[in-house]
């Protein structure tokens, strides 16, 4: 099967560079996947999303189901591609997806998460990720060892946890920093480089602490100058807590589409049904210093809305290429979104 991906994969690739990209054909049903532990999942293999392969503004594309489109590299040639590895692309599978998940150690996690297992990288988005209940799988450029599956689909499990349980603006975190000793704002925030971020050592802790045996990398976590999570006292009863707190549900879900964009991009915004919004919504863009760059919108607001940016300031210039921030809140209770602009 793996070598089946890979040679429909460069069909697709050589396809791709001769510019005749097309949209695929209809795609097969997601996967459904039910574990014991709480979680569901609805996964999209890579055979799928690479039918739905087409091309946006000229360049190769991923239509997902809801229409979304996603920029992605299909020649691993490309500059962007640093590491060649054996020449190929090779995807996670949904037997690794389901492997993993099925062995998350944690009592009870009524999480529902939707996987996307990407046969191409993000264009500017090159690892794997996640977005509110949704978890982008990047492939890599050799075999993945089933060691390394787990390690991502914990990982980013983590953040798929705090996504709903802990929404930016909740009181959690400020819990949650006490219990693991990282409540000093000037060293651990989200600006910091990626080992000193908030939420990146909350997903390494929850891989560490119920990813399982293959998860587990000998209890270490990416940053090395903080204690391993096993040995913080309260730190697992902290994440069982938090899953059975109902109270701490997203108020606030907002994606963008294309993301990475140009020179345009949508911020689509959620506001829960059963939610009193009392507070004007707001939607600011900033800059990776934390400057203020453009003021979308400050306003009441119920449900669902969504505003654009043309990816220019104040001021109306056009902003560089680079990675920006759209933070939305409402009163206490804030949602941030990592945008990227390539020119």
């Amino acid at each position: 099967m793996k070598h089946g991906i890979s040679e429909f994969l460069r069909s697709l690739a050589a396809i791709s560079i001769l510019g005749l990209l097309v949209p695929g054909p209809a795609s097969a049903a997601p996967e459904q996947y039910r574990y014991a532990n709480g979680i569901t999942a609805t996964v999209f293999t890579a055979e799928d999303l690479a039918a739905r392969l087409t091309t946006y503004q000229g360049s190769p594309a991923i239509q997902l189901p809801d229409g979304r489109m996603v920029p992605v590299i299909t020649d691993i040639s490309d500059a962007s591609i640093y590491n060649k590895g054996d020449g190929s692309f090779h995807p996670f599978t949904s037997g690794l997806v389901d492997h993993v998940l099925g062995g998350i150690r944690h009592p009870h996690l009524p999480l529902e998460t939707r996987i996307y297992i990407l046969p191409y990288p993000r264009r500017g988005v090159l690892a794997s990720s996640t977005s509110g209940n949704e978890m982008f799988l990047s492939p890599h450029v050799r075999d993945i060892e089933p060691a390394v599956a787990a390690y991502v689909i914990a990982h980013e499990l983590g953040h798929v946890f705090h996504n709903k349980f802990m929404p930016a603006g909740s009181s959690r975190w400020s819990e949650y920093r006490d219990v693991r000793g990282i409540s000093n704002e000037s060293t651990f925030n989200d600006l910091a480089a990626h080992a000193y971020r908030p939420r990146e050592i909350f997903a390494e802790d929850f891989r560490v602490l119920f990813g399982g045996d293959e998860a587990f990398f000998g209890g270490h976590v990416e940053n090395t100058a903080i204690a391993e999570p096993a040995s913080v006292p309260g730190l697992s009863d902290f994440y069982v807590r938090a899953a059975q707190n109902t109270e701490l549900r997203q108020r606030i879900t907002a994606t963008s589409s294309p993301n990475p964009f140009n020179p345009e991009t949508e911020i689509r915004v959620v506001l829960a049904p059963d939610a009193s919004y009392s507070d004007n919504v707001s939607v600011r863009v900033y800059s990776v210093t934390g400057a203020l760059v453009r003021d979308l919108y400050d306003g009441a607001a119920a449900g669902d809305f969504s505003v654009r940016w043309d990816g220019t300031d104040m001021r109306g210039t056009q902003v560089a290429s680079g990675t920006y921030y759209a933070q939305i809140r409402t009163g206490a209770q804030k949602q941030t979104l990592k945008l990227v602009m390539l020119k």
